[in-house]
């Protein structure tokens, strides 16, 4: 049987939690793309490794919350 309730607090938390996430992500981005010089002279294969190193959290596959947080670190490096 599948459990349908939820936990008013933990849902505002993790709503919270995202939504900090997901600025610092978008502030992180736009401040790669604002600090890069003749970005338009530039092959796009650079880019495309920065943006996936930044977001590489979310392709991973992580067990617990440590290894979340590892890789969350590993791909604002």
């Amino acid at each position: 049987m599948v459990n349908t309730r939820t936990d008013a607090d933990l849902s505002a938390a993790i709503q919270n939690t995202l939504q900090t996430l997901l600025l610092q992500i978008h502030a992180e981005i736009c401040e790669e793309f604002r600090t890069v010089r003749c970005w338009w002279k530039s092959p796009t294969g650079y880019y495309s490794y920065r943006f996936l190193r930044l977001a590489g959290f979310f392709r991973a596959a992580a067990d617990t919350e440590k290894e979340q947080a590892k890789n969350f670190q590993w791909g604002l490096r």
